[in-house]
């Protein structure tokens, strides 16, 4: 773990505060809230992707042997 100084003054990130999963009334953006102020990470859904009707696939490996090449 790497030591975080402030001001010369050493702390432990470990001992760190953390939001609490407890729902808080809270606006963001002008929007009401009733909801946790921790957000855990929604879980990654492959997407369709389309142009004028038609569906592409991604090419992520192909995009990378290209790039790579060069």
């Amino acid at each position: 773990m790497t030591k975080l100084q402030f001001h010369g003054v050493a702390y432990d990130s470990a001992r760190h505060e953390q939001p609490s999963g407890n729902p808080v009334q809270h606006t963001y953006r002008g929007q009401r809230f009733d909801a946790p102020l921790r957000h855990d990470a929604a879980p990654v859904q492959p997407t369709k992707l389309s142009y004028r009707g038609q569906v592409y696939q991604r090419r992520s490996a192909e995009a990378a042997a290209q790039v790579n090449a060069n």
